[in-house]
């Protein structure tokens, strides 16, 4: 079976995105705030400013990178079968949204701020949908204190999914505790290697600004061993050019100077490309998320990603919309169709709205339903003799019907997709939507009934150990909360 690939450059333009980048990277240069880092780089042969902090990567740095790079490589889970091939061969994997504030209630139907409770509850639904592949935790727990929230949040993600875990390092100590806590479970640093159930997202400060804490953890990282997806957030017309052949040129340029940086910490440091761009809403200044030109930028990023060899993760299946509903939906089908057909690897968004500021375990549900149909169309047609069914038509015949035929038996459900929540009749004397109410009762059946996979108590008790210490170092108490019972 062919899969289907949509590339919004033809290859003169592609040619040129990639000469704008390297242009952007010998004369603008990227800002980086890391001591560490600037000598990494300098040393390497980039063009420092010491004073400016703006260092200038040539074209050969970037070359050198991309041939180091792994173009293949596994992103594993604590339960084997959600091991994640890259690049992908048989489905796009799918990937819940994250990390915002606020959840959306399933019992008042309102957005109030996330609870540690919340990230659990979301974490198990995730844990329990099929299309989720892998799990970054999805909201900030507000009830923690902020110095040691991440940490925890992290943690209780490994306790309630068994899927591969993606997540945010902002200093060398927050990636010692990420690496420690998997090495813990996995037997060793040197296993953990040879299976990364984690990895983390670095998101540089668009356009072109590497935070020295965030960027310290991506080497840290790399030199484990463990995957880096190197995300580009531009926005059009705010922290970009307003034009998309800019923004996508300065995603480019952002993406190869991450590949850089990983790779001259630890040549054959696993990294994935990655764009979460879009337009400004000119109107309000928002972030217009879900939009029809984020969906391009996002696909051509995938085709820069192919270009280079790399896997890409991008953003998708996401809405600006602020209550579950049409908006949304046609939202998150646009935003998530486009880079499937580009030949993303990944993509991210199932479970939030309103540019990705709000998570809900019943969006989780809805939006999987979504996901199946991106998997059907990016899957295509397979045309074999089996499937063009000339015996079926002759068999059947001028006016006859094909519905009770063997053929028919045989193949509908490997051919044709069936709604698991949706076309259901209206509730008589309700204005809610079917969808909704199915979405929010598949939610509770699964925080009722769902068992995630569990640790070894030697192993949990290991963990707690690692998180009371580094709690004791960011100068806060051991921090108590269920989750650690």
């Amino acid at each position: 079976m062919a899969k289907a690939v949509y590339d919004p450059l033809n290859s003169e333009q592609e040619d040129a995105v990639h000469l704008e980048s390297i242009k952007i990277l010998e004369n603008v240069g990227i800002k980086v705030t890391s001591p560490k880092v600037l000598k990494m780089l300098k040393d390497a042969g980039g063009i420092v400013d010491e004073n400016t902090q703006i260092v200038k990567i040539s074209e050969a740095m970037v070359k050198e990178a991309l041939s180091k790079a792994p173009k293949e490589f596994t992103m594993c889970g604590r339960d084997k079968r959600w091991d994640l091939r890259l690049p992908a061969v048989d489905r796009i994997y799918g990937v819940n949204d994250g990390q915002p504030t606020d959840v959306w209630d399933m019992d008042t139907q309102k957005k109030r701020k996330a609870t540690m409770k919340d990230l659990i509850d979301l974490t198990r639904v995730c844990d329990a949908m099929p299309e989720v592949d892998l799990y970054w935790p999805e909201v900030v727990a507000t009830d923690l204190p902020p110095d040691v929230s991440n940490n925890h949040e992290f943690i209780a993600s490994i306790f309630n999914t068994g899927k591969h875990i993606q997540h945010g390092a902002g200093s060398i100590e927050d990636a010692r505790f990420q690496i420690e806590t998997a090495a813990a479970i996995v037997g060793s640093e040197e296993g953990l290697a040879k299976r990364p159930i984690i990895s983390i997202t670095h998101t540089p400060i668009t356009p072109l600004r590497y935070e020295e804490g965030d960027i310290d953890a991506v080497v840290e990282f790399a030199k484990a061993g463990l995957p880096v997806v190197h995300l580009s957030m531009a926005i059009s017309g705010s922290v970009a050019p307003v034009t998309l052949a800019g923004t996508i040129s300065l995603v480019n340029a952002e993406n190869l100077a991450g590949a850089v940086i990983s790779e001259l910490a630890k040549p054959g440091a696993p990294i994935l490309y990655s764009s979460e761009s879009g337009p400004m809403d000119m109107k309000t200044g928002v972030f217009l998320s879900g939009s029809t030109e984020g969906a391009l930028i996002n696909a051509t990023g995938c085709q820069m990603a192919r270009r280079y060899g790399l896997p890409s993760q991008v953003g998708g299946t996401a809405a600006s919309g602020c209550v579950p509903g049409y908006e949304i939906g046609y939202q998150k089908a646009i935003s998530s169709l486009l880079p499937a057909m580009a030949g993303a690897d990944q993509i991210v968004g199932i479970g939030g709205f309103e540019r990705s500021g709000v998570e809900s375990v019943e969006q989780i549900v809805m939006d999987c339903e979504l996901w199946r149909n991106v998997l059907r169309a990016w899957r295509g047609v397979e045309v074999s003799d089996s499937t063009l069914g000339f015996d079926v038509i002759s068999r059947v015949g001028p006016g006859g019907y094909f519905m009770k035929d063997p053929h028919t038996l045989r193949n509908f459900r490997k051919e044709m997709l069936l709604p698991e929540i949706a076309m259901l009749p209206p509730i008589i004397g309700s204005d809610t939507e079917p969808l909704r109410v199915a979405a929010r009762n598949e939610a509770r059946r699964i925080l009722k009934e769902h068992e995630p996979m569990g640790i070894e108590r030697s192993v949990k008790g290991q963990i707690i150990a690692l998180l009371s210490k580094y709690d004791e170092m960011a100068g806060v108490r051991p921090v108590k909360v269920n989750y650690l019972d």
